[in-house]
């Protein structure tokens, strides 16, 4: 008599999202994974191809779920400021994640996190009158400058070394744009 199927792909996907917080994505193996769930590999390998395409498919999901729950919240008109305030609350509120998904190697396909934030950018400021005729070179340097004051706020928000207003943010945010936006005018 055939087995019945208890381990679905979806049960995967939860345990190694689990795995990944808890531990890191460069841990993420097969018989860790197992371990972790407590059953053999032979589950995982009926449900993906290999270890590769199980990674490729999870970060793609949680990508899909922090573009769609998460950084498409609106929190102000500008979309950049937008973007940075729903980044620094993600980092806040789920500190092990963000960790996880910004802060770690993933392993062989590490510019995805960086392909994933800079789609993310260009699509939430290409219809805007402010942003959308800026030049490939302004949005690259918009979206480094934001992502650093970002990620530094981010961090030091969630480590409780600093307790700043969410106008402090954004007026810090402002002062961070016209900045980068003047620079790149007085390189032309």
């Amino acid at each position: 008599m055939a087995r019945n199927k208890t381990i679905f792909k979806e049960d995967i996907l939860r345990a190694a999202e689990q795995f990944i917080t808890e531990k890191s994505p460069s841990e993420l193996t097969a018989r860790g994974l197992s371990k972790y769930m407590n059953i053999s590999t032979q589950p995982l390998y009926a449900e993906f191809e290999n270890m590769a395409a199980l990674k490729r498919e999870l970060f793609s999901q949680i990508y899909y779920r922090l573009q769609n729950d998460v950084f498409n919240k609106k929190t102000h008109e500008d979309p950049v400021i937008n973007l940075c305030l729903n980044y620094i609350n993600f980092a806040c509120q789920n500190p092990k994640l963000f960790k996880t998904i910004y802060l770690e190697k993933h392993g062989e396909d590490s510019h995805s996190v960086n392909e994933f934030s800079y789609n993310i950018f260009r699509t939430l400021i290409q219809d805007d009158p402010t942003y959308y005729k800026l030049t490939e070179t302004q949005i690259n340097s918009l979206l480094t400058g934001t992502w650093v004051i970002s990620t530094g706020f981010a961090n030091l928000i969630a480590s409780s070394t600093i307790h700043p207003s969410q106008f402090e943010i954004i007026s810090f945010l402002k002062d961070a744009i016209n900045d980068v936006l003047q620079m790149e005018i007085s390189k032309s």
